[in-house]
């Protein structure tokens, strides 16, 4: 085994520890909060979490929103990441994929906790968990032959139909924000989503990376370049993570707080089927065969 490999797998060991330790900690520590009224910067009155657990300085939306990631990183990414470490011991392609979309997931979802939740005891793990997502996606992209890929991915790959969803679900988060924060210039009124913190940091990164990425990715698979295949494949399995983690989010809001619909729900469990729907495809269409 190279260095290089092994260095790989104690990244992903690492992220397994991690996630474990920021999931459980979440979830153990979690009292189901003591909302109460804050008045922000702005004038804005906030309503936060409260309790004693982990989330309890942030505001009941963010703090529910991570709780369903916590959630959801148990169920569901920790197997996936365990699985994508068995492959790429195996040396498969699917592992590889896996591997890389698991790193994306946890260096994008860590560094908006690190920078949009309020500090907590688990700053320095998540601070851990973007470290090591962030510098084992770079791995992976430097092992994976990229040029190969729309080879070793069979005829029946939904090629087409996974380029246009990734057009549109980038032009929709671009209208979500722009929707959000144009009208918050032009009135000098604080954005809705900004809550107790001084700036939107989520949507920053949204538009400054996650908007641009499947923009070009979407493009970039629509004409069969090699780059949109490993861009579009992280960014399914990203969005399959990050849909269920806001679908469980969205019911517990509705649920324990009322605060959204059956619709908000419905909907983005919807998202969350379709996402899942292209990562199984992808995953199931990945030939280890060289073309």
């Amino acid at each position: 085994m190279n260095k290089e490999k092994t260095l790989v797998l104690v990244l992903a060991v690492s992220a397994i520890a991690l996630s474990l330790t920021a999931s459980l900690t979440g979830i153990i520590s979690d009292d189901g909060g003591n909302p109460y009224v804050f008045t922000s910067l702005r004038g804005e009155n906030i309503e936060i979490y409260g309790g004693k657990g982990l989330y309890q300085y942030d505001s009941v939306y963010k703090a529910v929103m991570f709780r369903g990631f916590d959630w959801v990183n148990l169920v569901v990414g920790f197997p996936l990441l365990a699985l994508g470490i068995y492959l790429y011991r195996r040396g498969q392609l699917k592992g590889q994929l896996l591997l890389a979309a698991a790193f994306t997931y946890f260096a994008y979802n860590y560094i908006i906790g690190v920078m949009g939740n309020a500090f907590n005891i688990l700053f320095l793990v998540w601070t851990a968990l973007f470290s090591v997502g962030l510098f084992g996606l770079i791995l992976m992209l430097t092992g994976i032959d990229i040029p190969s890929l729309p080879g070793k991915l069979e005829k029946s790959f939904p090629r087409k139909s996974l380029s246009v969803y990734m057009l549109i679900l980038g032009l929709v988060l671009l209208a979500q924000y722009l929707a959000e924060i144009i009208p918050a210039h032009i009135t000098a009124n604080p954005p809705v989503s900004l809550g107790i913190h001084t700036t939107l940091e989520l949507a920053a990164l949204e538009l400054g990376i996650m908007v641009p990425l499947h923009i070009v990715g979407g493009l970039m698979l629509w004409k069969g370049k090699a780059g949109g295949y490993i861009i579009t494949t992280v960014l399914a399995f990203a969005a399959c993570m990050t849909f269920l983690s806001l679908s469980v989010a969205q019911g517990l809001l509705y649920v324990s707080f009322q605060m959204g619909s059956v619709f908000d729900v419905g909907f983005l469990v919807f998202l969350a089927m379709i996402s899942s729907g292209f990562s199984f495809l992808i995953f199931m269409r990945v030939s280890e065969v060289d073309p």
